[in-house]
C-alpha cells in the first residue's frame, strides 16, 4: 500500500514537472506536448469565457435597466409637473375670462356700486337655492341687495354674517324679485323653480312680446330698477285665469357660477 502511494506521488511529481517544462522549455521538444495540454484544459477554458461573458453581460444589463428605471421615474416626474403646471395656466387663463366679462359689465354700471365676490359654498339640498360668497358685513353688503353676473340678475342677498353672505337664487321657487316687461310694460313677480323661471301676476290686458326684456322693475326699493333678466319665452297662462304667466330664458348658466357682483346701490 505504501509502495502505491509512493508511485502516486512520484507520478504526480513528474507530471507537474512535465507542464511546467512544457511552457518553461524554449525550444520546440515540448511543442507536442504543450499541444496536449492546451486541447485538454480548452473546454474548461471556453466554459469559464462563456460563464465570465455572461455574468458580465448580465450585470452591465442589470446596470443599464437600473438606469433606465432612473431615467423613466424622472421623466414621470417631469410630465406630472408640466400637467399641473399647464392645469394652474389652464385655470387662471379661465379665470381671466370670466373677469374680463365680469369686469367689462362692471365699467359700464359703476351707478350700482359693484363689490365683486367668489363663491365658496353652494347648498346641497335641493336645486339650486342658495350660494355663499366671500363678502359679509366687513364689505357693507346687506339683506336683499341684488347678485349679478355679466350684467344679468342671478340672486339676492338672504343672510349676512361677518365676512360672508348667504344668497338666494333667482332659481329658487322661493325667490320672488318684482319685474317689469320692458316693451309691453307689464308688470310681474319673477320665480325660479324646477320648470325654470317665470313671471307670474301680469295683468290680463298686457299683450306679453315673445323676446322682450324682462329686467327689474325696482319696486321694493332694495333691488335697482332696471337690472336684466332675460327674455319672454312662451305664455303658459290659461284661460279663465286672472292673471298671465310667461317663461323667461336668462342667459346665465347659474349652475357654473364662480364669480359674481353684489350691488350695494
Amino acid at each position: 500500500m505504501k509502495k502505491y502511494q509512493y508511485n502516486y506521488r512520484i507520478l504526480i511529481v513528474a507530471l507537474v514537472i512535465l507542464v511546467v517544462g512544457a511552457f518553461v522549455v524554449p525550444t520546440n521538444v515540448m511543442k507536442g506536448v504543450k499541444n496536449v495540454v492546451f486541447q485538454s484544459i480548452r473546454p474548461f477554458s471556453l466554459v469559464g469565457g462563456f460563464t465570465a461573458d455572461k455574468t458580465s453581460m448580465f450585470f452591465r444589463n442589470l446596470f443599464h435597466l437600473s438606469k433606465i428605471t432612473k431615467e423613466n421615474e424622472n421623466l414621470i416626474k417631469e410630465n406630472l409637473d408640466l400637467q399641473s403646471q399647464l392645469s394652474v395656466l389652464k385655470e387662471a387663463q379661465h379665470e381671466n375670462e370670466i373677469l374680463k366679462q365680469e369686469l367689462g359689465f362692471a365699467n359700464t354700471k359703476k351707478d350700482l356700486n359693484l363689490t365683486s365676490a367668489n363663491i365658496i359654498g353652494r347648498s346641497i339640498a335641493g336645486y339650486l337655492r342658495t350660494i355663499v360668497i366671500d363678502r359679509g358685513e366687513a364689505d357693507s353688503i346687506k339683506i336683499g341687495q341684488a347678485v349679478l353676473s355679466q350684467g344679468y340678475l342671478v340672486g339676492t342677498v338672504k343672510e349676512v354674517y361677518q365676512n360672508t353672505s348667504e344668497v338666494t337664487l333667482i332659481t329658487n321657487y322661493n325667490s320672488l324679485v318684482p319685474v317689469i316687461l320692458q316693451e309691453s310694460r307689464g308688470t310681474g313677480l319673477l320665480r325660479g323653480g324646477l320648470q325654470g323661471l317665470t313671471v307670474e301676476e301680469i295683468p290680463l290686458n298686457i299683450t306679453i312680446k315673445s323676446g322682450e326684456n324682462v329686467v327689474t322693475s325696482g319696486l321694493g326699493g332694495v333691488v335697482p330698477a332696471g337690472i336684466l333678466i332675460g327674455k319672454v319665452g312662451t305664455v303658459v297662462s290659461h284661460e279663465g285665469e286672472i292673471f298671465q304667466k310667461t317663461t323667461v330664458n336668462s342667459p346665465i348658466q347659474i349652475y357654473y357660477l364662480e364669480f359674481v357682483f353684489v350691488a350695494k346701490q
